[in-house]
């Protein structure tokens, strides 16, 4: 099965990509994971395309799509993919739609968590992050250091209010006309709210994987 995941910064597209990967058994894959995987590597041929990521600029629709396509040639994707962070323009989606298809595959479903302003203002300034494994946390954990590495957690310095409304109303924006590149083609299409900052990721996930069996995409 190949899924996407679409969600504003701090949605909880990761946390639920890696519950839907458990239970389902299909590889998680993450745009942010494949470029560092390259940048690990100066023999790679997409090595010196990513350098504009130091430089703090922007990565064409071209060189992700590039990335990607790199990624679905390994083994551990071969038999279905949860897309993180991919797509996330139109070009992109169609750029998707020509790979899978010269695989004989396609987007079996597209999950779209959308969760309000006000709760991603909390989740993201309340964030914090380890240094050295970058497993998140959350100051409501009441955890100072990281338990695994057992050094001080950090703020990112993305994660102020101004630069938070800046990139939800970003995602907003540019990412309205792949909605509807996805909910008027022919793949299925979930949507998830969440409005409360309480709500638990576990019950997010029921949600996602009670709606993938009424499609039919999960057994019973």
């Amino acid at each position: 099965m190949y899924i996407v995941l679409l969600g504003a910064p701090g949605s909880g597209k990761g946390t639920q990509g890696g519950m839907i990967s458990e239970k389902l058994g299909i590889a998680h894959l993450s745009t942010g994971d494949l470029f560092r995987g390259i940048l690990s590597n100066p023999d790679h041929e997409l090595y010196k395309d990513l350098q504009v990521i130091k430089e703090g600029k922007l990565v064409s629709d071209e060189i992700v799509n590039s990335v990607v396509e790199d990624g679905l040639r390994k083994p551990e994707y071969k038999d279905g993919v949860i897309f993180d962070g991919y797509p996330r323009t139109v070009a992109q989606a169609e750029a998707l739609d020509k790979m899978l298809d010269a695989m004989g595959k396609k987007v079996d479903v597209v999950i779209d968590i959308q969760v309000t302003q006000e709760v991603l203002l909390e989740r993201l300034l309340g964030r914090r992050s380890c240094p050295n494994c970058k497993r998140i946390f959350h100051i409501k954990d009441g955890i100072e250091n990281c338990p695994d590495c057992n050094v001080p957690l950090v703020q990112r310095d993305d994660d102020n209010e101004e630069t938070i409304r800046e990139r939800f109303e970003e995602y907003r924006m540019k990412t309205a006309p792949l909605h509807n590149y996805y909910k008027n083609g022919n793949t299925n299409y979930i949507e998830v709210v969440v409005t409360d900052s309480e709500r638990e990721a576990t019950s997010v996930n029921q949600e996602i994987m009670d709606k993938l069996r009424e499609l039919g995409l999960v057994e019973k």
